[in-house]
């Protein structure tokens, strides 16, 4: 096993719970789950967060006793939502695969909305859970109020596949599939339940667990129909006003490259589904903000967007009607009936399923033939100016809430922005709705997360700790902005920060609210003729007011706040930044406007 785990700001993860005895030569497996921490070892898992529980202590014990507690190595997580969430944000910031253990029943139930968040948001992620024993007579009276016959139909509906495999040496076939599943286009989670009694049984025949993991590959990427891209470019070289819209290709590093020479060859407007970003901020095509340039558009190319119907609505468009509609991604491949994730029915005029790096290259390259260059100059010099004043009302605006209080949201990200825009930075998260365009600097793809996907709250906490762990081993930051209501659903994730001295600068957004619903009683309220002003009630984290400041303290976090001054707010993150890049866990609380 490579000791791969040491980090940039000179703390050894593996430092942290060391075994008493580290085995020098792993040997063959001598009991079921052995074989399986071996198989994870050869596919690259470097960790797996839990929260314990004895249905997979065998497990538990052959990572800790047979590998040393490492390759893979247990991230203890306080509360199953935040393992998986953890795991979420890890594999959404990495290269390198991370795996959950699930004790039972009950701790699969607390887990639940975080994998629904994994499978709605794409994210390719192996469970493992314990579970049984399945012979009745080796149960212990727990046992059967904390197992089922069927224990992965609690979440069947959004996995991509399960397993409950018997007898032990089905594990390792079982495993592997899982991760191939998971990790094969359109990414998603996969669950295997790993009966306990079978993990604790002694192996008997060796042979069977000696799997190569290079003769089971993931599915190869899906390659672009080239009669497709020959439609596409024929209707793109005609269009008068063509808009991309790049959605959850956000997370593909590489992207942003061919998104640029794609939009610049066709001299087409870009805008950025909401929580992704795939284009340079300061380009001059990137249309963010200025919506009234997805009504001027004849025809759209969506790239991985999840909910085109949806997002056309939110941004004032009357509909897709009369737009002509080209789909560059996977489509309905991994819809479910069970959840209307799949959204509404997505109109569809040339549906392109492939890759989308290479479908975004193969157009380009076929743009290339017929384009006319004096049209697409044209286009280029109307979007430009378009957005030039755009972006100066834009600023003029933005800067005209610099100085408010209670702190506004761009003073907030601003002081964040110019605290970290010289060192190399990873965005974890950032606000949802109230996010401020144009501020933060963004190159391109692979420099922000994302949200949860299933707009589960409570995601933040964990997937903040999870991404700042796959930024540190990058020799990145983590940094990011939570709300004061997803920060308390999963707070005790900080805890596990700062046990493994992951280091990351956190800044909590404190509206004292779970405001995004104080909206939408007033507009009920109004309909009806009755009291906007009784909207508050049962949303305000008030009387007490929390002091998010002192629990992260009491997590073992370096912390201030609350601030409440926005003259006082920039030396506040820059100590915040300090604290973080010396290797701790930094988390700046700030109190601001609702």
């Amino acid at each position: 096993m490579a000791d791969n785990s040491k980090d940039d700001f000179g703390t050894d993860l593996n430092s942290v719970e060391v075994p008493v005895e580290i085995p020098v030569d792993l040997g063959l497996p001598e009991f079921g789950s052995d074989a399986v921490v071996d198989l994870l070892g050869k596919l690259g898992y470097k960790f797996i967060a839990i929260n314990p529980g004895s249905s997979f202590r065998g497990l538990h014990d052959s990572i800790v006793n047979h590998h040393g507690n490492k390759d893979p190595k247990l991230l203890l997580c306080l509360h199953e939502e935040v393992a998986v969430s953890l795991a979420h944000g890890y594999a959404k910031a990495s290269t390198t695969p991370i795996a959950v253990a699930i004790h039972d029943l009950v701790g699969l139930m607390h887990a639940s909305m975080a994998v629904y968040d994994t499978f709605v948001d794409r994210t390719a992620l192996l469970i493992l859970g314990g579970s049984g024993p399945r012979d009745r007579y080796k149960r212990r009276p727990i046992d059967w109020i904390h197992s089922a016959d069927s224990q992965a139909q609690l979440i069947r509906e959004f996995v991509k596949w399960d397993d409950e495999p018997s007898p032990s040496s089905a594990f390792v076939p079982s495993v592997m599939k899982a991760h191939q599943i998971a990790h094969s286009w359109p990414y998603g989670p996969t669950y295997v339940s790993l009966d306990c009694a079978l993990q604790e049984e002694e192996v008997d025949e060796q042979a069977e667990l000696d799997i190569d993991p290079t003769r089971y590959p993931s599915l190869p990427t899906i390659t672009p129909d080239p009669v497709v891209i020959a439609k596409i470019a024929e209707v793109l070289c005609s269009t008068q006003n063509p808009l991309v819209i790049g959605g959850r290709i956000s997370r593909i590093p590489s992207i942003s490259e061919a998104l640029e020479s794609l939009v610049e060859k066709l001299g087409a407007a870009y805008i950025d589904e909401r929580n992704s970003v795939s284009f340079p901020t300061a380009h001059h095509l990137n249309c963010n903000g200025l919506d009234s340039m997805i009504d001027q558009a004849d025809v759209i190319l969506s790239i991985d967007v999840s909910d085109l119907p949806s997002l056309l609505e939110r941004k004032g468009s009357t509909s897709a009607a009369g737009k002509f509609i080209i789909d560059l991604s996977f489509g309905d491949i991994d819809a479910k009936s069970w959840s209307n994730n799949s959204s509404l029915l997505s109109p569809r005029d040339i549906h392109l399923i492939c890759d989308p790096l290479l479908g975004i290259r193969a157009i380009t390259k076929e743009l290339a033939k017929s384009l006319d260059s004096d049209s697409v100059q044209l286009r280029t010099n109307f979007i430009r100016a378009k957005v030039n004043e755009f972006r100066k009302e834009r600023d003029a605006d933005q800067k005209r809430h610099l100085d408010d209080a209670p702190i506004s949201q761009v003073r907030l990200v601003s002081e964040l922005w110019n605290a970290v825009k010289d060192i190399d930075w990873l965005l974890l998260l950032r606000n949802t709705r109230t996010w401020p365009e144009g501020i933060w600097n963004f190159t391109g793809s692979g420099q922000f997360l994302g949200h949860s996907g299933g707009g589960g709250v409570g995601y933040g906490p964990g997937a903040m700790v999870g991404g700042a762990l796959a930024a540190q081993e990058q020799g990145k930051l983590g940094v990011g902005i939570i709300g004061d209501g997803d920060f308390l659903m999963a707070s005790s994730a900080l805890w596990t920060a700062t046990h493994y001295r992951i280091p990351m600068l956190m800044v909590v957004n404190d509206n004292n609210s779970f405001y995004n619903d104080e909206p939408h009683q007033a507009r009920v309220a109004k309909r009806r003729g009755r009291p906007v002003d009784n909207s508050w009630i049962g949303m305000r984290i008030s009387d007490p007011a929390i002091n998010i400041s002192e629990l992260a303290r009491s997590y073992g976090c370096w912390s201030i706040g609350p601030i409440d001054d926005p003259s006082k707010l920039k030396d506040a993150v820059k100590q915040g930044l300090k604290a973080a890049v010396s290797g701790k866990t930094a988390v700046v609380h700030v109190l601001t406007a609702r």
